[in-house]
């Protein structure tokens, strides 16, 4: 009889076949792009994408954070960036970058993911969720859509998720209640609907959530500690 293909995950040689100098000269034309500037002392020319501002590396040839933030970048982030496997810090917030977040990422040392405040759009690749290292999401201030998935419980170690001021819909996904180290989550100004979970009641109650924020109206949240600047109501903490 004909053997049945089991489905597997796909290693990090079949999401990214290609060697890590491919995706760093990716990262290079990007840099290049948008005119970011070389280390001082670094000749101009630099093809070394270790030598230019705001690149991290080790034994300056492997890149470990890129934080380029607020610095008027324009375009889309290159999708070749999903596949810097020794990735830790991700910081591109506050800048003009437009298109979706790369759906072919493989992070399993990402801590911090920063987003936030560009005008990106589509939804959040379900791929964020398999970094098990993460330990903030911040992604506030895009126009991503969609629903959150359920596979954010796999964030075991998050302690913040900034989605505020997006168009993420569906859904509160109850696995939020297992991300029991959650500091701050913020989820207004979206179109989420339904409750927040006991579990994730309890993290308020019993553990270190101490910033929570929903659309009151919309979201049936006991646990809330603040609405939506919208709704322009605080709750008390009781």
């Amino acid at each position: 009889s004909a053997l049945t293909n089991v489905p597997t995950s796909p290693s990090v040689n079949e999401i990214c076949p290609a060697s890590q100098m491919k995706y760093q000269n990716a990262v290079l034309n990007f840099l290049q792009d948008n005119s970011i500037s070389v280390e001082l002392g670094t000749p101009q020319s630099s093809e070394n994408p270790c030598q230019y501002s705001g690149i991290e590396c080790v034994n300056d040839q492997t890149i470990i954070q890129i934080l380029l933030a607020d610095k008027t970048l324009k375009g889309e982030i290159p999708e070749e960036i999903g596949c810097l496997t020794e990735l830790t810090h991700l910081d591109l917030s506050s800048n003009q970058l437009d298109g979706t977040i790369p759906s072919r990422l493989k992070w399993p040392a990402l801590r911090k993911l920063n987003l936030a405040h560009n005008s990106l759009t589509g939804p959040i690749p379900e791929s964020v969720f398999s970094s098990a290292s993460l330990e903030e999401l911040t992604l506030d201030r895009n126009q991503l859509s969609g629903p959150l998935k359920s596979a954010v419980g796999k964030l075991g170690s998050l302690r913040l998720m900034s989605l505020f001021s997006n168009n993420l819909s569906g859904y509160v996904p109850k696995q939020l209640g297992s991300l029991i180290l959650l500091k701050e989550l913020y989820l207004d100004q979206n179109n989420f609907q339904g409750r927040c979970g006991a579990d994730l009641c309890d993290i308020v109650k019993f553990g270190n959530l101490a910033y929570l924020s929903v659309d009151c109206k919309r979201v049936s949240c006991p646990c809330a500690t603040h609405c939506s600047k919208e709704e322009s109501i605080q709750l008390d903490n009781n």
